[in-house]
């Protein structure tokens, strides 16, 4: 049982790849030291627009995302110590063998690399738990009511298995990795009094 739950408490999610596109040093942060990130009013705010996008969806069709049907399914908790991954999509589309997980962000703009990485995740694990096929994700702004099709190519899905096994490993090691190369980042960043190396 103590096994188990050292290997759970190692798992990293979805988010944290995102996370760590953004800037490596946030998921260290809150891995492997008592630093806590203080929610910020922009992040309550989107957490709030988050929950009503997902009521809102509810009573929509899939026409938004090309689908001439299937089965939607909400919160879908996924784990998989193969791939070192645990998290809960906010939505899955499942028509037959084929699975769609679709992602809400409440931002005007595109999905950047590190939103790829986090919906590619939720992909894998779709299909190493689920038996499901993932062509493509769907990511959705709740503000430009855009839906951009992301598809999981091999590249992105290198990337992303590169990214789960780069903060796995400097999560283990308790090893701070640098910073951010964007020091714009930096300015507004809740953490930036606990590194003294970038401002």
């Amino acid at each position: 049982m103590v096994t188990e739950l050292l290997t759970a408490e190692r798992l990293i999610t979805p988010t944290e790849l995102r996370q760590h596109h953004y800037c490596p040093r946030v998921v260290f942060f809150e891995r492997c030291t008592p630093v806590r990130r203080r929610e910020t009013v922009l992040m309550t705010h989107g957490r709030e627009r988050h929950q009503a996008e997902l009521k809102n969806e509810r009573r929509r069709t899939l026409s938004r995302y090309d689908l001439a049907g299937g089965e939607r399914r909400y919160d879908v908790r996924l784990t998989s110590v193969a791939l070192g991954l645990t998290g809960e999509l906010d939505l899955l589309i499942v028509d037959g063998a084929v699975a769609y997980p679709v992602e809400f962000k409440h931002t005007s703009r595109p999905p950047d690399p590190g939103h790829k990485l986090q919906l590619c995740a939720y992909a894998l694990l779709v299909e190493a738990e689920l038996g499901l096929s993932c062509p493509h994700g769907l990511w959705h702004s709740s503000r430009t009511r855009q839906t951009h099709e992301i598809v999981f190519d091999t590249r992105l899905r290198n990337r992303t298995r590169a990214a789960i096994q780069t903060i796995t490993e400097f999560i283990a090691a308790e090893r701070c990795p640098p910073p951010t190369p964007q020091t714009n980042k930096c300015l507004e960043c809740e953490l930036k009094n606990f590194c003294g190396d970038t401002l």
